[in-house]
Parts: C-alpha cells; sequence; structure tokens
C-alpha cells in the first residue's frame, strides 16, 4: 500500500489536467469608458460631428438642468463608445480598420433649447418634475480612407437615437427620469439647391451655370449699339438739313442789295 502510495502523481488524485483549445477559450470585452473631459479611444486627424435631439424629465429641485444634461451626455459617449460601431478604441495593439471610428469626444456640450417646449414626453409640476428639449452633439475620429464621413455620421447619429429611444443608454443621474430621442424640433431644414444656385454663376455660356449675367450683358450691348445708330442717323440728318439751309441764304444776299 505505501509503495502504491508513493508511485501515484497529482493526475491520478486530482485528475489529467489539459490546457483548453484557443477557439474555447470565452474572450469577455473590457468595456470603454471616457475620461473625465468626456474623451475616449485614440484622436486621429479625421472627425466628423453627429447632431441630434431629445427630450429629458428630470426632478427639479436637485441637481442643476446644467448638471443632470452633463451627466446624461457622458452616458451616452460611453454607450457610443462601447457600441460595435467602434473596431477597438480601448487597444493599441489591434490593427486599426480604414474609415472606421477610433475616439469620441462628447464636445460640443449638449444644451438645451430656450423657448422650444417638450411634445414627445412631458414633466408634471404637481411631482416636481420639469421636461427639456435638447439639442445633443458629439466629435466622432476616425481614419479616412477617401470614401468620406456621410455614411459613418448617419450609423452614429441612428445608433444614438437608437439607444436613447430603446433604453440602451444606461442612465446613471437619479433625478433623470425618461429621455427620448426625437426629429430637429427647430425646423430648420436647409436647402441644399441654396448652396449652388445664385453664387453658381458660369464664366461662359458653355458651362452649367447661371448665364443670366451674359443675357443682360448682351442687351445692354444691343441697346447701345441701337442707340449709337440712332444718334448717328440724327446727326446726318442735322448735317444734311443745314447744308440745304446754306444755298438758300446766299441767293437772299445779293437780292438785299437792290
Amino acid at each position: 500500500m505505501l509503495a502504491m502510495t508513493h508511485g501515484a502523481t497529482d493526475d491520478d488524485f486530482f485528475g489529467h489536467f489539459q490546457a483548453p483549445d484557443e477557439n474555447d477559450v470565452v474572450i469577455v470585452p473590457v468595456p470603454c469608458f471616457a475620461n473625465e473631459d468626456g474623451f475616449g479611444g485614440s484622436r486621429t486627424e479625421s472627425s466628423f460631428t453627429a447632431e441630434y435631439y431629445y427630450e429629458m424629465v428630470y426632478r427639479s429641485g436637485g441637481d442643476s438642468a446644467e448638471e443632470v444634461i452633463a451627466s446624461f451626455e457622458k452616458d451616452s459617449t460611453n454607450f457610443i463608445l462601447q457600441s460595435d460601431l467602434f473596431s477597438s478604441p480601448c487597444s493599441e495593439v489591434e490593427q486599426r480598420q480604414a474609415n472606421s471610428a477610433q475616439g469620441i469626444s462628447a464636445r460640443p456640450d449638449d444644451q438645451a433649447l430656450q423657448g422650444i417646449s417638450c411634445s414627445s414626453i412631458s414633466g408634471d409640476a404637481a411631482a416636481g418634475t420639469d421636461c427639456l428639449v435638447i439639442s445633443g452633439a458629439f466629435e466622432v475620429f476616425y481614419d479616412d480612407n477617401g470614401s468620406g464621413s456621410d455614411a459613418l455620421k448617419q450609423q452614429f447619429e441612428e445608433a444614438i437615437k437608437n439607444g436613447i429611444n430603446n433604453g440602451g443608454v444606461t442612465i446613471s443621474h437619479p433625478d433623470i427620469v425618461e429621455v427620448e430621442a426625437v426629429p430637429d424640433p427647430t425646423g430648420n431644414v436647409r436647402d441644399k439647391d441654396d448652396a449652388v444656385g445664385p453664387s453658381n454663376i458660369s464664366a461662359g455660356p458653355g458651362d452649367d451655370g447661371n448665364n443670366t449675367p451674359l443675357i443682360v450683358g448682351a442687351t445692354v450691348g444691343a441697346v447701345l449699339i441701337i442707340g449709337a445708330a440712332a444718334l448717328y442717323r440724327s446727326r446726318q440728318a442735322g448735317a444734311s438739313a443745314s447744308s440745304a439751309a446754306a444755298p438758300a441764304s446766299g441767293a437772299d444776299t445779293p437780292g438785299a442789295d437792290v
């Protein structure tokens, strides 16, 4: 019995240990959080500003509205930073993908809009709550591969709207009761034609610009030519009349001497 005991190994008592295959290891991603300045990830040369609007019901009487908004702004920044819109914002080892987001800044600050009332949700004065309409924005830094930022910007704006309305944004401030993303309440819709209308003046008639100056110029030139011709004819008529009057005056002179 003693010989058997001394001849036993750890595997005989605890079972044989086999290292798991790398494909069987579940890697739990570490969530990224913005720093105290509202920045997370890495900064690149290219960036764009995502804009959106939301209404917020909060308990008045505690922290100021500015403090409540700033708290939610950081919550929304962390939500975006932890989304799949970033390749790997917290890792400096992984190779960055072209035209993908690499960092986010909570700036510019979210601002409550003055003179605009909530239309989707509402506060209750009796319950000590108030509602604000807020203009939200954040800056995204990305690696540009030459295709521009329009598509990526749209993805971020849709992501934050869906995150707010679907409960994806974790609200940390205890005074926030409800938040809902809304369309632009200011009604400031830019007419794209205005950007290329009056200022798009062509240098020649063959270009696709505005030929109005050429038409006006040609019209003015024609008027000047016609006016000059009329003046010339008028002067010619006056000269002919003077020539005809000269012989008559000369014939009367001898008669006066009689």
